[in-house]
């Protein structure tokens, strides 16, 4: 009882436990004649639920009915030992639609913890959905799980899901890198009922050697080909938000949230690199909360509307199961005027089978 009472402790001060309430079902059941069906969604990754009227209308005119919505974290705690609960959602909103519950579970969480320990993680996680879920009147149908596991921690992953699959007796669905599609024989394939292949963060954001981190289509193109044979059922999750990562002596110091190019092309303290995307400080000076010194280099990042639906329409000839969603990250008013209605509605909309 130790890992549940500190957990309850943690985050649920004066707030009694739930028992676990859903039960609920979800399935594909479409045939290689029937035609494609497409369920348009968006990720909601903010601390508080709380969207204004200009992405409530942005979701009504994408005829948008499903939402992914982040619940909270489980980190491992490093003074007590023990995984915790973090960054938990706030409803300020009713929640519209159909809402599937997002937990991300770091992958440290799983390189610490004993295999013993997951059964009573399991309890804890599935509790605190369904507490969540019942003090906002949600009833889901699916619960998502994310975490980048490895090799060395694939074994208690796929354990952790299947307990949870039977804590919370409804479908779950987990987060699929490019790179756990290529190489199924190291990474395995987690006993979920779909998997939700991410089409972004394929580069390494630490290096300041790399291109674009969000989505590089070259490097994409090596992962690929081996979507087809992916034996989960697939949908996707396509990338609209945008940063700049920021480097100090070669090393990572920062992410900038929502600073493009076109910020960092009007700063005079900043020169622009031949790549166009990169540009170097100048001087000793602070912008956007951050103190800058001469040599840190700044690389804008994010994907162009052609670029999207170009991958977008190579993924739907790739992707074989009839029933799909395609989903965009995230809603947020800031990052959705980056693009125009048609290319978002061209983005949610099905292609056919070939």
């Amino acid at each position: 009882m130790k890992i549940v009472t500190s957990w309850v402790k943690a985050c649920f001060a004066g707030v009694g436990l739930w028992a676990v309430l859903v039960n609920c079902q979800s399935s594909d059941h479409g045939t290689q004649s029937a035609p494609r069906q497409l369920t348009p969604a968006f990720y909601h990754w903010k601390s508080t639920f709380a969207p204004t009227h200009s992405e409530i209308r942005q979701l009504k005119d994408l005829n948008v009915q499903k939402l992914y919505i982040h619940f909270f974290d489980v980190d491992w705690d490093s003074r007590t030992h023990k995984p915790i609960p973090k960054a938990f959602v706030k409803f300020r909103q009713k929640a519209p639609g159909s809402i599937v519950p997002v937990v991300f579970i770091t992958n440290r969480t799983l390189l610490n913890l004993t295999p013993a320990a997951l059964p009573e993680l399991a309890i804890n996680v599935s509790r605190s959905i369904s507490r969540i879920s019942q003090q906002n009147a949600i009833r889901f149908q699916e619960v998502q799980f994310d975490c980048d596991w490895s090799v060395s921690t694939r074994d208690r992953y796929f354990r952790l899901l299947t307990l949870l699959a039977k804590q919370l007796r409804c479908p779950l669905t987990a987060t699929i890198r490019l790179h756990q599609i290529k190489y199924t024989d190291q990474t395995g394939i987690p006993p979920v009922s779909r998997g939700m292949l991410m089409l972004y963060n394929v580069a390494d954001w630490k290096r300041a050697d790399t291109r674009n981190s969000i989505y590089d289509a070259e490097i994409a193109s090596q992962y690929l080909s081996f979507v087809p044979t992916y034996p989960l059922p697939l949908d996707v999750v396509l990338p609209l938000f945008r940063w700049t990562v920021v480097y100090r002596n070669n090393r990572f110091l920062t992410f900038l949230s929502n600073v493009n190019r076109t910020a960092l092309a009007g700063s005079n303290f900043l020169a622009a690199q031949p790549d166009s995307m990169r540009f170097v400080a100048l001087r000793d000076t602070a912008a956007w909360g951050l103190s800058i010194r001469p040599g840190d280099l700044f690389r804008a990042e994010g994907v162009t509307a052609k670029t999207l639906v170009n991958e977008k329409t190579k993924l739907s000839r790739q992707i074989r199961n009839q029933r799909i969603t395609f989903a965009l990250y995230h809603l947020d008013s800031t990052v959705l005027s980056a693009y125009s209605r048609e290319t978002l509605k061209t983005l949610l909309v099905p292609h056919p089978l070939p």
